[in-house]
């Protein structure tokens, strides 16, 4: 609707303008063509945001628009009344082509964005493969943050799109991790702690090239971090630790304790919520966590059932 008003407010903007520079042989005739063409204006607009349907329509309201300053100005010269009529049928040609046009470009770049998630779709599945015990976790987490997001009221735009991303690539930088720190059974020596503590700037630095994954960087580099800023690795507090990232850490978390590790059990939704609860204002922002206890068990329970877990209430 917004941008519908945008188109109208050019529509009539031209127009008027159009309408009070008066057209015949006089010094300012030169600005009363510029303004002629400047109704292509909305239309080339209208191309850009509405698709074929909405293209038509404006065609149409601009050239019921010139018309009128045809019909007003109808006697004047012959020559002048057939380059209008022309004017009127180059608005449908420029309707049609840039409509055509606008729709083969959002096709082209919906299909790239398409392969840009199917790409990042397969690496995260073979980083969830390295660590075979997590299977599927990078799936189940994206799922439960958009969950979250949408709950919290975040609908669309780039926080989203960063999440979706940024959820699936969270762990990336476990690439530079040795496999027997990674998979290490027992418990990991001070110097192995702090290697595994790396790979968030690691994983940020391997995204910090790629321009359509900016939001998603902030996923990787932040997820770590903690609401009264004991996490790392840069100590962010509060407000300081992006939306994304703290609303990543509340589902990223309760993966972790609903399924089995090798050194430990899968919780059940109720222990897990236990477990997040007490965390609320130290490690998890309360926000997220109380949109977290909003939403019914039956919607965690049917992704985790969709991404091979069983998810026990109690």
């Amino acid at each position: 609707m917004r941008r519908a008003g945008v188109v109208a407010l050019v529509v009539c903007t031209v127009a008027l303008a159009h309408f009070v520079t008066p057209a015949g042989l006089h010094g300012w005739h030169w600005f009363h063509i510029f303004l002629q063409k400047l109704f292509y204006l909305p239309i080339l607009m209208a191309a850009s945001w509405f698709g074929l349907q909405g293209t038509l329509v404006t065609a149409g309201v601009v050239s019921a628009v010139f018309m009128i300053h045809v019909l007003l100005d109808w006697g004047g010269y012959r020559m002048s009344q057939a380059d209008q009529i022309g004017e009127v049928a180059s608005f449908w040609v420029i309707a049609l082509t840039s409509s055509l046009l606008f729709r083969r470009e959002r096709k082209a770049l919906l299909e790239t964005a398409e392969a840009h998630r199917e790409t990042i779709a397969a690496l995260a599945s073979s980083l969830d493969l390295r660590e075979r015990e997590t299977a599927l976790h990078s799936k189940r987490v994206q799922e439960y943050a958009l969950l979250l997001a949408r709950r919290l009221g975040i609908k669309e735009g780039e926080t989203l799109e960063g999440l979706e991303m940024g959820a699936l690539l969270h762990d990336v930088g476990k690439i530079g991790v040795p496999d027997g720190i990674l998979l290490k059974k027992g418990g990991l020596t001070d110097e192995e702690r702090d290697i595994v503590r790396r790979h968030p700037d690691l994983g940020a630095s391997l995204l910090k090239r790629i321009p359509f994954l900016i939001g998603a960087r902030e996923i990787v580099e932040s997820h770590h971090e903690k609401f009264d800023g004991s996490g790392y690795p840069n100590g962010l507090k509060g407000d300081q630790i992006p939306i994304g990232a703290r609303i990543f850490a509340v589902a990223d978390v309760f993966d972790a304790l609903t399924t089995d590790r090798p050194y430990k059990s899968a919780l059940s939704y109720r222990g897990a919520v236990g477990s997040l609860t007490s965390g609320r204002g130290t490690h998890f922002d309360p926000d997220v966590v109380d949109a977290f206890l909003g939403v019914p068990f039956r919607q965690w329970e049917e992704i985790a059932s969709r991404n091979g877990v069983v998810l026990r209430k109690a």
